[in-house]
């Protein structure tokens, strides 16, 4: 099988490391896309975007295999110099994507977590108090609930 990657110690080819920049500028995009549909609540916007996203991803990891991989690109010091900025943008979108992400997450657990909690209250109804003032409940099965979500 053929390794159509430069030599280790060739600089790699200046068209080819500005096409990986072109496609990082183009993931930043993305991303910022992604981040503005959230901030922006329209959530209905999400699937097309991150299809999108996904499509930008696939291209930049087949760029980056072609000249060789990150190591090959940190050693080459024009690639180095050419991504900086780029990936630097980049960088600072996936900071905030990644702290959106984790607030919709943490929301939507509380709310599967609060309908969780009123199913089972409503599984099982306070009937009174027993002995001890302890509150009496009818019995029946532990309620759980499950959801599932398209990854």
């Amino acid at each position: 099988m053929a390794n159509d990657a430069p030599p280790p110690d060739a600089p790699l080819p200046a068209r080819e490391v500005a096409i990986l920049a072109s496609l990082t500028d183009r993931l930043t995009q993305a991303v910022e896309n992604e981040c503005g549909a959230m901030a922006d609540r329209r959530f209905e916007k999400l699937q097309p975007l991150v299809e999108a996203k996904l499509q930008v991803v696939t291209a930049y990891d087949a760029q980056l295999h072609r000249l060789g991989g990150p190591e090959a690109v940190a050693r080459d010091i024009g690639a180095s110099a050419a991504l900086r900025e780029p990936t630097a943008r980049l960088r600072e979108i996936l900071a905030l994507h990644t702290v959106q992400i984790a607030a919709a997450r943490t929301v939507a657990d509380r709310l599967m977590r609060s309908i969780a909690d009123t199913v089972a209250t409503q599984a099982r109804p306070v009937l009174g108090y027993g002995p001890g003032a302890a509150v009496r409940t009818a019995s029946a099965a532990p309620a759980a609930m499950a959801f599932h979500a398209q990854v």
